[in-house]
C-alpha cells in the first residue's frame, strides 16, 4: 500500500511535471535554511548569528525574496550583509532564480526551542 505522500507526490508530478516538483522541493528547502544562510554570511561566528533568530523568510516571487524581521535594528544589521546573503541563497538555490532580497518589519518571533 502506498502513502500518502507518495500519492500526492505522483499526482503533482504528473499534473505539473517534474520541474515544478523539483522547484517546490528547493523552496521548501530556501524556507527551513534561512539560518544556515545567515550563518554563511557572518562566516566567522561559531553560533547562529541573533539575526537568524529574529528573522525569517516570508515570500519568494519573480525572483524577490522577502525577509521580515522583528526589530528594525535587525533589518539594518541584515542590510549590512544583504550582498553575502543573496551570494549565499544563490548558490545554494541556483534553480530557484533569486534576484534580490527584501526586508520589512514584521510581528515578533518565536523564541527559538533550546539546541542540544
Amino acid at each position: 500500500m502506498r502513502k500518502a505522500g507518495e500519492i500526492i507526490t505522483a499526482l503533482f508530478r504528473e499534473r505539473f511535471g517534474p520541474e515544478f516538483m523539483e522547484t517546490a522541493r528547493s523552496s521548501a528547502g530556501l524556507f527551513s535554511s534561512w539560518a544556515e544562510l545567515v550563518t554563511e554570511a557572518w562566516p566567522r561566528s561559531e553560533d547562529i548569528p541573533a539575526a537568524a533568530v529574529h528573522s525569517q523568510i516570508r515570500e519568494l516571487e519573480r525572483g524577490l525574496l522577502l525577509v521580515e524581521a522583528d526589530h528594525p535594528g535587525w533589518i539594518q544589521i541584515l542590510k549590512t550583509k544583504q550582498t553575502e546573503l543573496l551570494s549565499a541563497v544563490q548558490r545554494r538555490y541556483p534553480e530557484l532564480d533569486i534576484r534580490t532580497i527584501a526586508f520589512r518589519l514584521g510581528p515578533a518571533l518565536k523564541e527559538p526551542e533550546e539546541r542540544t
